[in-house]
C-alpha cells in the first residue's frame, strides 16, 4: 500500500473516532439533561422506605385577623396563702429532717447522735433534737451536751459536716422558724 493510502486511512480512522466523540459527549448531555428534569419533576415527591410519596401541592396558608394593639398589659402573679403557725413549723420541721437525712450516712455525725443520746439519756437523740426551739432547755437540763460537742468538733471532718449543715440558708431559716414559735408559746406561757 502506498504512503496516500495509510494517509487516507488515518484520516478516516480520525474522522469516526472524533465523531464518536462528539456522539458520547451528546448522548452525556442529554442523559445529564435528563435527570436534571426528572429531579426537578420529582423536587416535590417525598419518599418513605424508597416508595416516592407524592406531597400535596402547597396552597396559600390562611392568614388570622389582624389583632388591634392594646397598650393595657396587666402582670397576674399568683402566689400562695402564707403558711399559718402550725404549717410553718412543721414545713420547718420537714426541711430540717430532709436536709439532716441527707447527711444520715456521715460516720462522725452518727458517732456525735449517739454521744448525744447517751448523754442526755434520750431526750435529744440527734441533730435534729438540737435543732428545735427548746435548745435552752435541753442545754439546762443537760449541761454535758457542751461536753459532746466540744469533743466532737475537734474532728475536722465532723466540723466541716457541721458547717455545710449550718451553712444551708433553708435549714438556718428552719430554725429561726422553729425558734420563734417557741418564743411565742413561751410567751403564752408567761402571760397566763
Amino acid at each position: 500500500m502506498s504512503k496516500v493510502s495509510y494517509f487516507l486511512i488515518a484520516l478516516i480512522i480520525t474522522a469516526l473516532l472524533f465523531m464518536g466523540a462528539v456522539r458520547g459527549y451528546q448522548f452525556y448531555e442529554k442523559k445529564a439533561a435528563q435527570l436534571e428534569a426528572e429531579r426537578a419533576a420529582n423536587q416535590q415527591t417525598f419518599s418513605f422506605q424508597n416508595v416516592p410519596l407524592q406531597l400535596a401541592p402547597e396552597g396559600p396558608e390562611p392568614v388570622s385577623r389582624p389583632v388591634l394593639f392594646s397598650d393595657r398589659k396587666q402582670d397576674i402573679f399568683l402566689e400562695e396563702a402564707p403558711l399559718n403557725n402550725q404549717q410553718e413549723v412543721q414545713q420547718a420541721q420537714d426541711t430540717i429532717e430532709s436536709i439532716l437525712a441527707d447527711f444520715r450516712e456521715d460516720p462522725n455525725l452518727q458517732a456525735f447522735n449517739k454521744d448525744l443520746k447517751d448523754a442526755t439519756d434520750g431526750n435529744a437523740v440527734d441533730l435534729r433534737g438540737l435543732s428545735h426551739g427548746n435548745l435552752s432547755e435541753i442545754l439546762q437540763q443537760n449541761p454535758e451536751i457542751s461536753a459532746v460537742v466540744t469533743k466532737h468538733m475537734q474532728n475536722p471532718d465532723f466540723a466541716k459536716t457541721i458547717e455545710q449543715i449550718f451553712s444551708n440558708p433553708q435549714f438556718v431559716e428552719s430554725i429561726q422558724a422553729l425558734q420563734r414559735q417557741q418564743l411565742s408559746e413561751d410567751a403564752k406561757k408567761s402571760a397566763k
